[in-house]
């Protein structure tokens, strides 16, 4: 069944958060934002316009880990009970990398897989030696892989590397890096009249100290003055198959690692097969000999056979589109009608195949217009038949359930084998072929305006995927329309555009349209990119935060609508990865007077109205900011300088105060849940009387967190009177709110959890 979009924290506060928001319109003479028309739905709020990416168009989960902290997801990833069989050669989907600690899994992951070029060693003694390295190369090359394993191997045993935010002004580096840590930065935003100095390099060199490192991983075309580039030029694909080779069957044996030896002569013989010799040849990316080695390991299993060994590169995503669409009707290649319900199917993967052929008919009379201008408008009622295309496709019908307002609904839908070709084909189509972009721009345009939201986003989706082969054009053709629309949903639309793009490796150009959009005094581009930092979520947190500092403290005051936006996307930002940067500098901003304190606070309010995202539906619902708290003592030490500040302050005291009355109750009912699990463990009838003995993780995080508030005699008599106003639903005293009153006094006082 397709995901559910995430309910407010307490369930029995439906109506708490704020109202869907009804954005307005900007009339064209005074660039503010006014209100929709009313043939338009409102756009969402930001939150919910995340939860539909994710959910409306599955083939983006891998980047739901940048805005969900805590996501894991791996594999193919799909609303419903779909399982595609991915092609293991084909590359993944570029991914924006978070910003800050990278995971240790992934750097061991690294460890075990990196080949060095000749030159590495060189470089990895430059680092050593002068403690800052700049590596240039193309994207693709496995430049960034090196400097991190560079990283490692200069640096501290077990220490941890640090990824800063590319939309970091190069200026600014010094202000971002800690002393003796380990530092690196991909693709940083440059320009002519902002390059990359020496200066710059010099300052973080001296902020490191003796023993701090930091790599700057530049492409060709990065702005630099008086800087020495080093450049990187890939290792042998070899080489490269050979380590993935070695890491994949040292790593497949059922019983444990497999000796060392073995491995590598399973590896040797796999690599003088004559399909390898062969294909390595050829000269395949770093990415692509990585996934020729995975096929290898399968080959060995006997899970793959030898057409496909010697196929590979030939079934790729790549060449089966350039078959596709290189082929005329008469020469027996896909018929107009065929190609145009593949392009359909690029942009509605995995939904029910009447609505893919559908769309795809109405793109179909477009092409033919291009095609035959002279021809009657029209098409046979009966074509292909539905087998005859999923087979063409390479494609799959399988069953599912659609969420609709009649509740859970049997669905049949189709979908690529291949996850890459949806993508694939849309990049195909509209390079190799330009005939194709007007009516396509236009087929388009029609479903931007549909009132369905799946179909809407899904085409907002495929145009990011466009706006990725061809920035320019599409800038051009239809993202600043829609960035500076007066109408909210298209501006929304070009949000997820946006995400979109930068996720397919355009994430450079976007981020610098998102700090031009952020530094004009255009409330309809200020909200775009408000949203689209919300989108992109831990990727970006730092220059998001610095841009939402300049819209709400620079320009004209930012009107209903914008303001409201800069407080959604700070709630969508204490849900990533980079909560804890987040609550540093809502700290720093409420400290201060003015737009930044009362965006601070409203910030703040939202995200403690958040629950924290949990991979197991059936886990305990925490207050995200709680469950930071608890788990982080940074995160622990802004929470309560932001609590004494709100609940100490005239105009957010009563905010405040229901907020953590909310936590209380969400407290309450997960103590009041663990009473009942442990009942049921215990094969015993429930004791209503059980639930005032049990205290929950969630109640615990809180007992310990409330004493941390008080600093005066007014903070504790605030919370005293607050907690002994809170009784159990019951009226009996002896809940979770009376314990919570007595742990104030004495922390000792509350029970340990279970």
């Amino acid at each position: 069944m397709n995901q559910h979009v995430e309910a407010p924290l307490d369930p029995e506060d439906v109506g708490a958060g704020p109202e869907a928001e009804k954005d307005p319109g900007r009339p064209a003479d005074t660039g503010d934002v006014g209100a929709p028309p009313p043939d338009e739905d409102p756009a969402p709020e930001s939150w919910e316009a995340i939860e539909q990416l994710f959910v409306l168009a599955p083939h983006l989960q891998s980047g739901r880990a940048n805005v969900m902290g805590d996501t894991r997801v791996s594999g193919d990833v799909v609303a419903g009970d779909k399982r595609v069989d991915v092609h293991l050669h084909e590359n993944p989907l570029p991914r924006l990398h978070t910003v800050g600690p990278l995971p240790a899994a992934e750097l061991d992951y690294l460890a075990e897989t990196f080949a060095p070029n000749r030159r590495y060693d060189e470089l990895c003694s430059e680092l050593t030696a002068h403690r800052i390295l700049v590596l240039r190369g193309r994207p693709g090359t496995g430049r960034r892989t090196a400097a991190l394993r560079m990283l490692m191997q200069a640096g501290p045993k077990a220490g941890e590397v640090i990824a800063l935010d590319p939309g970091t002004e190069s200026a600014d580096f010094a202000d971002h890096v800690q002393p003796g840590g380990v530092h690196v930065v991909v693709d940083p935003i440059t320009s002519q009249d902002s390059p990359l100095r020496d200066i710059h390099l010099n300052a973080v060199r001296r902020r490191l100290g003796d023993d701090g490192l930091f790599v700057v991983v530049a492409a060709h075309g990065t702005a630099m003055e008086d800087v020495t580039a080093h450049d990187w030029e890939p290792p042998p694909a070899a080489d490269i198959t050979r380590a993935h080779l070695l890491h994949a069957i040292r790593h497949s044996a059922t019983d444990g690692p497999s000796d060392g030896a073995v491995a590598a002569d399973t590896a040797r013989r796999l690599l003088e097969l004559e399909p390898t010799v062969r294909y390595l040849s050829v000269g395949p990316s770093p990415g692509e000999a990585a996934g020729f080695a995975r096929l290898l390991v399968e080959y060995a299993a006997g899970r793959c056979d030898d057409e496909e060994l010697s196929g590979y590169g030939r079934t790729s995503a790549e060449e089966i589109t350039s078959r596709w669409f290189g082929e005329g009707d008469k020469s027996g290649g896909a018929t107009l009608r065929d190609k145009a319900f593949l392009i359909s199917l690029a942009v509605f993967d995995g939904l029910p195949y009447p609505l893919v052929a559908e769309l795809g008919d109405l793109l179909y009379i477009r092409l033919r217009t291009v095609e035959e201008p002279d021809r009657t408008a029209g098409y046979p009622v009966f074509g292909s038949s539905p087998a005859d295309r999923l087979t063409l496709a390479r494609a799959q019908e399988y069953d599912d359930e659609t969420d609709t307002a009649w509740g859970p609904l049997p669905d049949r839908v189709v979908a690529f084998r291949n996850g890459s070709l949806w993508s694939t084909v849309l990049r195909h189509v509209w390079t190799s072929h330009p005939a194709v972009r007007k009516p396509l721009l236009a087929w388009l345009d029609t479903l931007v305006t549909d009132r369905r939201v799946f179909v809407r986003l899904r085409a907002a989706v495929a145009s990011g995927v466009l706006a990725a082969a061809d920035f320019s054009y599409a800038f051009d053709n239809f993202l600043n329309q829609w960035g500076s629309s007066s109408r909210p949903m298209q501006r929304q639309l070009a949000a997820w555009a946006l995400y979109t793009a930068a996720e397919h490796g355009m994430d450079t150009a976007v981020r610098r349209l998102l700090s031009n959009w952020s530094k004009r005094h255009d409330s309809a581009r200020r909200w775009t990119a408000t949203r689209s930092y919300a989108l992109l979520g831990g990727a970006t947190a730092t220059s998001a935060l610095r841009d939402i500092g300049r819209m709400a403290a620079t320009g004209p005051a930012p009107d209903s609508a914008l303001q409201s936006a800069l407080e959604q996307a700070l709630e969508a930002l204490l849900q990533g990865p980079a909560a804890v940067i987040v609550l540093e500098r809502l700290v720093q901003w409420h400290a201060s007077r003015g737009p930044l304190q009362e965006l601070a606070a409203a910030g703040f309010l939202r995200g403690a109205r958040r629950r924290h995202w949990a991979v197991d539906a059936e886990a305990t619902a925490w207050p995200r900011l709680l469950w930071l708290a608890d788990h982080d003592a940074r995160a622990r030490r802004y929470v309560v300088v932001m609590w004494r500040a709100l609940l100490g302050n005239r105009s957010h005291r009563e905010a405040a105060r229901a907020e953590l009355v909310r936590w209380v109750r969400v407290a309450d009912r997960a103590s009041v849940k663990a009473a009942q699990h442990r009942t049921f463990t215990d094969a015993a009838p429930f004791d209503e009387t059980e639930r005032y003995d049990t205290v929950s993780d969630v109640e615990s995080a809180l007992g310990g967190l409330l004493p941390l508030l008080v600093e005066t005699q007014n903070d504790w008599e605030r919370l005293d009177f607050l907690l002994r106003r809170l009784d159990a639903p019951s009226g009996v005293r002896g809940s979770t709110a009376a314990r919570l009153h007595a742990a104030l006094s004495d922390p000792a006082a509350l029970p340990r959890p279970l």
